[in-house]
């Protein structure tokens, strides 16, 4: 399921892209965003392809999320150009969200099988970083297409919703 989601993510992404002009560091921008879905999706599968009876399952997993941790840093690394700043406001956060997500998922992954074990506490941590990380990138994913995202931990805020009858800026 998460394989098709990101493989339809990627299409969505890539259909966004047709649209971008001439515009030289848009065009840049998005494909630096698209060779990021392209690596996240290949990843992802290898994380789903992984034999869970293999004796290198576990070694393999933990790699993978190495890789994937690297991924999400060179994201949050990806300069919107300031020209649409405003267009792509939130993009940066929620990558740089989704970095830090997946950097603690793949260290508490590795914490869960230390030593030949098994902590089922610290993987349930591991995982819910993983997940937190990867609805991040579906977040940007829906940014990057012109829609807002829609979620119950989600709160849009109008611009009318920041200014004061008289005019004046409420303080945050």
């Amino acid at each position: 399921m998460k394989k098709k989601a990101i493989a339809a993510l990627c299409v969505l992404f890539a259909l966004f892209l047709s649209g971008c002009g001439e515009d030289r560091a848009l065009t840049e921008f998005h494909d630096q965003m698209d060779a990021f879905y392209q690596s996240l999706s290949t990843s992802v599968g290898v994380l789903e392809n992984i034999e869970p009876a293999s004796e290198t399952a576990v070694d393999d997993m933990l790699s993978e999320l190495d890789t994937m941790s690297q991924l999400f840093q060179e994201l949050s690394a990806i300069e919107i150009p300031d020209k649409y700043r405003e267009q792509f406001e939130n993009i940066e956060e929620f990558a740089d969200e989704a970095s830090a997500y997946m950097d603690e998922a793949a260290s508490l992954y590795r914490e869960a099988y230390a030593d030949g074990g098994y902590d089922s506490m610290v993987a349930d941590a591991a995982r819910e970083n993983y997940n937190r990380a990867m609805k991040r990138i579906n977040y940007i994913a829906v940014l990057l297409q012109g829609r807002l995202p829609e979620d119950d931990n989600i709160i849009i805020q109008s611009e009318e919703d920041t200014v004061d009858w008289n005019g004046g800026e409420i303080p945050e």
